[in-house]
């Protein structure tokens, strides 16, 4: 589609000029070339454009990303589209240009997919369109068998409105220098009907292009074109050759095949149809375990202002919870809220001549097991990577190895996916120990109720409180906590929340946190050790007050970059997205 005017030539070009890719194809191609490189006006400010370079938004994982043995320099592939739905043909292309890059002695150390702004697949795919965490969903699910491809939810979910690929390329490397390897270079991978993209790197940066069926004039037009010479020549893009089995795979044929059929439809859409609207959801249980949890800050904070503040955060957290779960419809949703002093009580009666050993660390034991599931930090954490020492304590097996007896009682709050019970039962039998009964204190205090649809500890929501928030691993194997809150945790995966509904529960959520540490004055420092390792890992330092912590990330949930706008009516192109 050709510019309408001068006018408007001359209006892209001074907000193309911004972007050092596309100045770079101004000056080559002039400013007519824009459009089909791929650029439209996505309305960035220079304010978006600098928290982009240079304030980047931690919410992406790095935990597949490899160091090379030697001293190559780590190369990250980087794809864009809209992935309604993903598709063999997506990794393949992946692939194909880690071979090519690889062949040539270069180390790639891992790989992302970024879905597209709800904005941009609204206006392509019009009635077709499926919102990004559904696709997004879709994206981990199709890649959790590899171990070097991940998705970056940052295009699609923390920005108000559709970005420039570039933009999403400046960001993304900006954010892996500085948060895990300062001599990484992203390269964009880009199928040969998008081979205009490479236009884009004739002057710096990397691309590669990958083959596809019926777009070899495409893929020609670029690489014979004699201002790409020195770019080709010097291998900063490159050429790869397709995989035979999807060649011709693309998200449009998918959708199209899957209209026929609306049972496929729906599955090729990872809608979960009837399943969900026909499920009884009847209650979501809220342990209340804030008076354990926050007895370290006791000591600090007067009881007059503690008491009050931990009053004010309980009611917040419960009605947001409870506004996040009717957001979306549906059936009524009942919070309840579960005694934690109850269930201390059972523990109590329990350890009365027994041996009890317990998973959960807030109530009375015999003998305590720190272990718990571990997960990746922004990574969609649907299941843990496996079962660690808490933060803090000594390995399982030393564990295992103090307890001093021939019979136990093993004891959990709550016993859900069975994963932490299994494997404990293992260790103990593993030393001998005869498990005489196993206990869940949930079950224990409330014996008539149903399962809920989930459960959520109200301590894991309030910032450092003690032995709260997801435990963490890093790239680097460090295991800490972090705050049971989005961008760090997957609220929708963790918490059952219509995904819908994550990011308004999240604002309320940071806000009832930002009003709570406002009144006490609490610091980083004053969080607990686990929690307080990994708020140092994003840059806090101990003096600064987490009432500006939690402020700081309640702002970004609702006032997201790249606000300005965008003409979406330009991006009608990218056919195998």
């Amino acid at each position: 589609m050709a510019l309408a005017s001068s006018m408007v030539v001359s209006a892209e070009e001074e907000h193309a000029w911004r972007d050092p890719f596309y100045r770079d194809v101004i000056t080559e191609w002039g400013a007519s070339a824009l459009q089909s490189t791929g650029y439209f006006d996505d309305g960035a400010t220079q304010e978006d454009l600098q928290e982009a370079k240079l304030e980047p938004f931690f919410c992406t994982p790095v935990h597949k990303l490899t160091r090379s043995t030697g001293r190559a320099r780590p190369l990250v592939l980087l794809a864009t589209g809209a992935f309604s739905p993903i598709h063999q043909g997506h990794v393949d292309m992946l692939l194909s240009a880690r071979r090519a890059l690889e062949s040539n002695g270069e180390h790639v150390a891992g790989a992302y997919l970024s879905p597209s702004h709800d904005r941009y697949v609204s206006v392509k795919l019009s009635h077709e369109a499926v919102p990004a965490d559904e696709r997004l969903a879709l994206v981990h699910d199709r890649i959790s068998q590899h171990d070097w491809i991940m998705a970056c939810p940052w295009e699609s979910k923390w920005v108000a409105n559709p970005i420039n690929f570039t933009t999403v390329l400046l960001r993304l490397q900006n954010h892996l220098r500085r948060s895990w390897d300062e001599e990484c270079e992203v390269v964009l991978v880009v199928g040969a009907d998008n081979s205009e993209f490479a236009r884009c790197f004739v002057r710096h940066g990397r691309c590669v292009i990958v083959a596809r069926g019926g777009c070899e004039s495409q893929l020609a037009q670029v690489l014979e074109d004699p201002k790409m010479e020195s770019a080709i020549h010097e291998k900063r893009v490159i050429a790869a050759p397709a995989f035979p089995r999807s060649i011709f795979m693309s998200s449009t044929k998918i959708r199209a095949a899957a209209a026929e059929t609306p049972a496929a439809a729906e599955s090729a859409s990872g809608r979960c149809g009837g399943a969900v609207r026909t499920q009884a959801v009847r209650r979501y249980a809220v342990r209340d375990d804030l008076e354990w949890a926050t007895r370290r800050w006791r000591e600090s904070v007067p009881r007059r202002v503690l008491e009050p503040a931990l009053a004010e955060f309980k009611y917040s957290v419960l009605k947001s919870i409870q506004a996040g779960l009717l957001g979306a419809g549906g059936p009524r949703v009942t919070v309840d809220l579960l005694s934690h002093e109850k269930q201390r009580e059972v523990a109590r009666e329990l350890c009365v001549g027994k041996v009890v050993v317990s998973l959960d660390t807030s109530t009375p034991a015999t003998h305590r097991l720190g272990i718990s599931r571990v997960f990746h930090p922004f990574d969609v954490q649907l299941h843990s990577h496996g079962i660690v020492a808490r933060p803090g304590w000594p390995s399982p097996q030393e564990q295992v190895g103090a307890i001093a007896a021939k019979s136990v009682v093993l004891m959990d709050d709550d016993i859900w996916t069975g994963a932490t019970i299994d494997y404990a039962s293992a260790l103990l039998e593993g030393a001998g120990i005869e498990i005489s009964r196993t206990v869940s204190l949930m079950s224990a205090i409330e014996p008539d109720k149903p399962r809920p649809m989930d459960l959520i500890d109200l301590r894991d929501l309030l910032v450092g409180a003690d032995d709260s928030g997801l435990v963490v691993q890093d790239s680097g194997g460090l295991v800490t906590r972090a705050p049971y809150l989005p961008p760090f945790v997957d609220l929708g995966s963790r918490a059952s929340i219509p995904p819908a509904e994550v990011r308004g529960l999240a604002y309320r959520l940071w806000s009832a946190n930002a009003t709570f540490f406002a009144r006490t004055g609490l610091r980083v420092g004053d969080a607990c050790a686990a929690v307080r390792q990994f708020l140092h890992s994003l840059g806090h330092a101990d003096g600064e007050l987490l009432s500006e912590v939690c402020d700081r990330y309640r702002r970004r949930m609702s006032e997201l970059p790249f606000a300005a706008g965008a003409h979406v009516h330009q991006m009608l192109r990218n056919p195998l997205s």
